[in-house]
């Protein structure tokens, strides 16, 4: 059995990986690791044709074999490359090969497929986009909790905010999703047993994701869609989020927008570096800013304030003026 794994999913993979050893071999005596395999094809080809022990079968992980060919140039990376289909074509069938590729062109698929008889090829690659937002999904069902679709895409937003939705047309980095697992696996811990993991929770337990509890509201502010914005300010307050809270992340969004207006001939890296905003926030924000001009933003911020002084002074109670507030902003009064 020869069985070739690539593609961008790494975690899924060196999951995919670790089946295959607890299924071929459970008690880990018949297992080698071939690292950089490209450049150790004679340990790979011995690895391959040794026998198991007791007539069990030989299991072997190559990493890295067919892409590189071993560092060489011209006829010595062809030469690598043909010994390395060799070595392919060659295994017993008391072996069973597993290779791990970082990529495998379509080309070179064709290639294996007609000179390895009976090779497998699997393609992993980072889902993105709705296939993502399942993908956390299930992964929270894994560690015994749920999550509803608009909490994993706050998720995806705080963590991911330029690359979750689809693949970049130049200079893709897919999410990590081993960072997005370690992240899954807290906020299952923290909601406990067969709970829920929150909106609030995301926004308390990751970086960044409080700021995108306000996203749904922003975004029906830049839309002009008074009903919208109202609708998100109630849903939020009747789900318990205090309204000093939505305030504070509302003035901190049009903050946002106004370091973008100021610093529009800078990268949102210079601009991360300057004022401690993070990169990723405002690379998000950046989407909508050409939506909100200085006075737009001066209206906005001013608007705020009104209501901060207000509440602090004990004339009125935030949630009674926020609602007004945020229709004026959405018709952009």
């Amino acid at each position: 059995m020869i069985l070739i794994l690539h593609g961008t999913n790494r975690l899924a993979i060196d999951e995919r990986v670790q089946h295959l050893r607890a299924e071929h071999d459970p008690a880990g005596i018949t297992t080698t690791v071939v690292e950089r395999a490209a450049e150790q094809l004679g340990e790979l080809r011995s690895a391959c044709l040794s026998p198991g022990f007791f007539g069990a079968t030989r299991l072997v992980i190559a990493r890295d074999l067919l892409v590189g060919g071993g560092g060489g140039r011209g006829r010595r990376a062809s030469a690598d490359r043909v010994e390395a289909l060799d070595l392919l074509a060659s295994v017993p069938e008391t072996t069973v090969l597993i290779v791990a590729e970082s990529e495998i062109k379509p080309a070179d698929e064709r290639e294996l497929r007609s000179k390895v008889p009976g090779v497998t090829i699997e393609r992993h690659d980072v889902p993105r986009g709705r296939d993502l937002v399942e993908w956390v999904r299930a992964r929270v069902r894994h560690y015994d909790a749920t999550i509803e679709a608009e909490t994993a895409a706050q998720l995806l937003e705080a963590l991911f905010p330029t690359s979750w939705r689809a693949v970049a047309r130049r200079d893709d980095v897919p999410p990590d999703l081993y960072r997005l697992d370690a992240e899954v696996a807290k906020l299952a811990t923290a909601a406990g047993p067969s709970q829920e993991i929150t909106r609030d929770l995301v926004g308390a337990l990751v970086p960044d994701a409080e700021a995108t509890n306000i996203w749904g509201l922003t975004d029906a502010i830049v839309a002009g869609d008074v009903a919208g914005a109202v609708r998100e300010v109630e849903r939020a307050l009747a789900t318990g989020t205090p309204a000093e809270m939505l305030l504070g992340q509302l003035a901190s969004q049009f903050e946002v927008f106004a370091v973008l207006a100021a610093g529009q001939a800078q990268s949102a890296a210079a601009l991360a570096a300057e004022t401690g905003i993070s990169e990723g926030r405002l690379r998000q924000a950046s989407r909508t800013a050409s939506r909100f001009p200085y006075e737009r933003i001066a209206r906005g911020l001013a608007a705020l304030r009104e209501i901060d002084v207000a509440t602090k002074q004990g004339q009125a109670e935030a949630a009674d003026l926020l609602v007004g507030t945020v229709a004026r902003l959405a018709a952009g009064r």
